[in-house]
């Protein structure tokens, strides 16, 4: 997970009149964040951004123009921090299956992927960012696409496993995503799905204080377009023709919520908030509540 900065004012797309989970077009405010509106569905309960970034800015904030991704492969401190989420969610798939056709989508620079390759997989990736994945292709010798998912990118039942690791959640759409995994896995395939989690310890309890307090640090739109629950994610798939496996509660790094112990006193009011939420989200994983999680699914047969 990186964040991504932009301009929210310039190139908004048009708003989301219908929730991409259940299709119901009444929403209620929840908070604003960096000129975003996070809204939530009044049917489904689903989080998500309803003034999306256009097309447009949405190319810019995946570019290295933009600062994403650029100095991953040069900032040993980056390198070592995704290598070890690659070594991470690897051991996590082998809990599973150990071996056969993979995709990553939203693959980088290739690391997980890399990974897997150099563990006994064969496979390939998908990448949104055209600097990212000439990275993966030209500086790790990976096969990588350039873009997204689409009905002709890959032939029906082409993989046993399908990988999105912090990566649903930046989809304008989600849904129709799905339903084209489900049609590239092969019987029996699984799909493993990492996003974090809106109804985690740490952050359902600070969105109940993010009125008053204008802030609601678990939501990082215009990278993040959906704040998805366990609840809301299993849907999703399901609605998907999908089956449940597991959901496996994780914990966003610390560091990467709240920043070094040395930052956490830059203010006395951001004191008071790491005070109060730090423990939570240190405590999330251990009551089921963690705000990360995975969601592993299989294609029926």
């Amino acid at each position: 997970m990186l964040k991504l900065s932009a301009s929210p004012m310039n190139n908004v797309g048009a708003s989301v009149e219908t929730c991409n989970l259940c299709g119901y077009k009444e929403f209620t405010d929840i908070v604003r964040k960096d000129g975003y509106r996070l809204v939530r569905c009044q049917n489904c309960r689903l989080l998500f951004v309803s003034n999306p970034p256009s097309e447009v800015q949405r190319a810019h904030l995946y570019s290295f123009e933009s600062g994403y991704h650029a100095v991953l492969d040069m900032d040993p401190a980056a390198s070592a921090f995704h290598e070890c989420e690659a070594s991470l969610n690897l051991r996590l798939l082998r809990k599973y299956v150990n071996s056969g056709r993979l995709l990553d989508v939203g693959c980088s620079t290739g690391i997980f992927l890399g990974a897997a390759l150099a563990s006994g997989w064969s496979g390939q990736g998908l990448e949104y960012s055209p600097d990212s994945s000439k990275i993966a292709r030209e500086a790790h010798g990976l096969d990588v696409q350039t873009g997204e998912l689409r009905p002709d990118t890959y032939a029906p039942s082409s993989f046993d496993v399908v990988t999105f690791w912090d990566v649903i959640e930046h989809l304008p759409d989600p849904r129709g995503t799905l339903t084209l995994v489900i049609d590239i896995l092969a019987p029996g395939g699984l799909l493993l799905l990492k996003t974090p989690n809106a109804d985690g310890l740490y952050p359902r309890l600070a969105l109940r204080l993010a009125r008053q307090l204008g802030f609601w640090g678990h939501a990082e739109p215009p990278g993040h377009l959906y704040q998805f629950s366990v609840e809301s994610l299993t849907k999703l798939a399901q609605q998907s023709g999908f089956e449940v496996v597991a959901v496996h509660h994780q914990r966003i790094p610390i560091s990467y919520s709240f920043g070094s112990v040395g930052q956490w006193f830059r203010s006395f009011k951001w004191a008071a908030y790491c005070a109060m939420f730090v423990p939570l989200a240190w405590l999330g994983p251990f009551v089921r509540q963690g705000d990360d999680q995975v969601l592993v699914v299989r294609k029926p047969g």
